[in-house]
């Protein structure tokens, strides 16, 4: 065999060879793994010079309800449709629902939710100039409330609604009770969580 008829200087190429391809090829293989450390799609190294921009770090703090419930009502966690929460007013006839809910803007106005809720509890519209016998205004900075109280052989609906200028949002607080016994008993713990959503403390501001 003898080197397989090659010269001297001939096996000495194929040496070299060789010696070339063993470092050629790791390279290869080192350059293709960088090449794949990011996938493809899922984000793009910026180019020199350029940085990625800031992201704000998750906070854990929650944004405090800006409402305040009654002292001895209780939050019922169960999600209901439309609202933002629902707590259980304790009464002697038994407990009271009353739901808050939340809406963009100023929901049609006074008059359109008023007849809404008059005909929920089935009584007919009222017109224009009977609106403001049919609800109680108040206004602090920064907000517009008014409440109804809307009585028929169905029952008493308990409704306050809050209109938030900052934000042009619409709060409702809202309560349907059988009597106007439990209403009167009701009433004033439905205002007060209205009201504080103003800012408005009942001790402080009046009834």
């Amino acid at each position: 065999m003898h080197g397989f008829g090659l010269s001297v200087s001939e096996r000495w190429l194929v040496v070299l060879a060789l010696f070339g391809m063993a470092i050629v090829t790791p390279a290869c293989e080192r350059a293709e793994v960088r090449e794949h450390v990011v996938p493809k799609g899922v984000e793009s190294v910026p180019e020199q010079g350029q940085t990625r921009p800031a992201v704000d770090p998750p906070t854990t703090e929650a944004t405090p309800d800006p409402w305040r419930a009654p002292a001895g009502w209780v939050h019922d966690p169960e999600p209901r449709p439309m609202r933002v929460a629902t707590y259980i007013a304790p009464d002697e006839a038994g407990p009271v629902e009353v739901a808050l809910t939340r809406f963009g803007g100023n929901v049609g106005g006074e008059l359109a939710n008023v007849n809404r809720w008059r005909a929920q509890m089935g009584l007919p519209a009222i017109e224009p100039a009977d609106l403001e016998s049919a609800i109680v205004r108040f206004e602090v900075p920064g907000f517009d409330g008014y409440a109804a109280r809307i009585e028929s052989e169905a029952g008493v609906m308990l409704a306050y609604g809050v209109y938030e200028r900052a934000g042009d949002q619409t709060w409702f607080v809202r309560a349907t009770v059988p009597d106007a016994a439990v209403a009167d008993r009701i009433e004033p713990g439905v205002r007060e969580m209205a009201r504080s959503i103003a800012g408005l403390d009942e001790d402080r501001n009046g009834g």
